[in-house]
């Protein structure tokens, strides 16, 4: 079946601008940068090109895009860049729910000279040597389209100009993907007051994007915004399709000790930190049959895509949110777990290209507790402490 290549889309990101290339197919790849002029060269299977938009944010290096045939069966991609670049990671993400097959390449802009060389491939090479001098010189031969510069030019007006080639409108704040855990037949745990999960997670999740829009620093989606059921799966391909800078999966927990109280903050292993968490991990993890959805066929991508360097970047870019929320927590005389950060395969934090964190504000299981949390009070205190949180990993990011 032949390759397409049916959209391309450039965004900034405080830490890396980022190329994600639709596809409609698997394909091999390889991604690599090269200078005078400087680009990025990325070569795959042989494709039509049928991008109907190319979206570009604002503040993305890129001013070019060049495509065309190799020979022998093989495509050339190149972006040319508006300086230097270093890749720093490029990962294939395979098709799931609404999404198709995708390339993604991060990279940085940086000073002086880098010299030619292959960043990253996957499923085996393209060619059997490395690029050298003179081997790009097929790229500068290539169709192409140079993208118009963003000053006094209306979406409209690109779209004209350029034979349908778009511009993004701008992406200078990170957007914050809040998912509210449970709903509809779902309820969660339930509380010694009577309070269901599903309820109390929804009414923080509202106070928490209030707050942060309000601060004017960020975009906010919500997974759910009233009392629905939504799958596992689709809360982590709401956050993909939407291209989130951030994950933050509001939950309370439960336990049979009443006596227990104190919040806790997870992220995603491949193997659990603890036997609680463990437990915790899978009866989260359940929520999804309550509705019948089968997850035998979700693994094999996720155990894919958790090998790639790039997924391990995130899974620490987690870690560090995680342990500025749990300073965070304590230093506003919120109570915490003695060990507060944890981590377990949570199906929900599965989106590996986006820093994840799941919060367990307390335990429902606890009268006093569950009072709190069932006070907006405490709610904006929570939804406070969490906005402190990303606005610190942010600041701490982006330098």
């Amino acid at each position: 079946m032949a390759l397409d290549i049916t959209s391309i889309r450039f965004g900034a990101h405080p830490d890396k601008q980022r190329a994600v290339i639709d596809l409609s197919a698997p394909t091999k790849f390889r991604a690599f940068v090269l200078q005078s002029p400087d680009r990025i060269v990325v070569d795959l299977d042989a494709f039509n090109w049928r991008p109907s938009t190319i979206l570009r944010g604002e503040g993305v290096a890129i001013n070019d895009v060049r495509y065309g045939s190799l020979g022998s069966g093989k495509g050339r991609l190149v972006f040319e860049t508006a300086g230097s670049v270093v890749i720093q990671s490029a990962f294939f993400l395979p098709k799931g729910e609404d999404l198709p097959d995708r390339l993604v390449i991060d990279f940085k802009i940086v000073s002086g000279d880098v010299p030619a060389h292959i960043e990253h491939q996957l499923m085996g090479d393209m060619t059997s040597s490395a690029p050298q001098n003179g081997f790009d010189a097929a790229a500068e031969t290539l169709s192409g389209v140079r993208l118009p510069p963003r000053k006094n030019v209306t979406t409209a007006q690109a779209s004209h100009t350029t034979k349908g080639i778009a511009i993004a409108p701008p992406a200078e704040k990170p957007l914050i993907i809040i998912d509210a855990g449970h709903g509809g037949q779902d309820p969660g745990a339930r509380g010694a007051n009577g309070a269901y999960e599903k309820t109390i997670v929804l009414a923080v999740a509202h106070e928490l994007r209030k707050q942060l829009e309000d601060s004017g620093k960020y975009k906010v989606k919500m997974t759910r915004e009233t009392d629905v059921f939504i799958p596992l799966r689709g809360r982590v391909n709401f956050a993909r399709k939407h291209n989130g800078d951030l994950f933050i999966s509001l939950h309370a927990d439960s336990i049979q000790n009443s006596q227990v109280t104190g919040a806790s903050v997870y992220t995603l292993s491949d193997k659990a930190s603890d036997k609680e968490t463990q437990k915790l991990a899978d009866r989260e993890n359940k929520s999804d049959l309550i509705a019948g959805v089968d997850l035998s066929t979700q693994e094999d991508d996720v155990a894919d895509i958790l090998i790639d360097l790039a997924a391990r970047d995130t899974m620490n870019q987690s870690k560090f949110l995680a342990n500025t929320v749990v300073s965070s927590l304590q230093n506003n005389g919120i109570r915490t777990l003695s060990t507060a950060h944890r981590s377990a395969g949570f199906a929900v934090l599965k989106a590996m290209d986006i820093p994840s964190i799941l919060v367990e504000m307390g335990y429902l299981t606890n009268r006093s507790e569950v009072e709190r949390l069932s006070s907006p009070q405490h709610r904006r205190k929570i939804a406070a402490t969490l906005k402190s949180s990303i606005d610190t990993y942010f600041q701490k990011t982006s330098k």
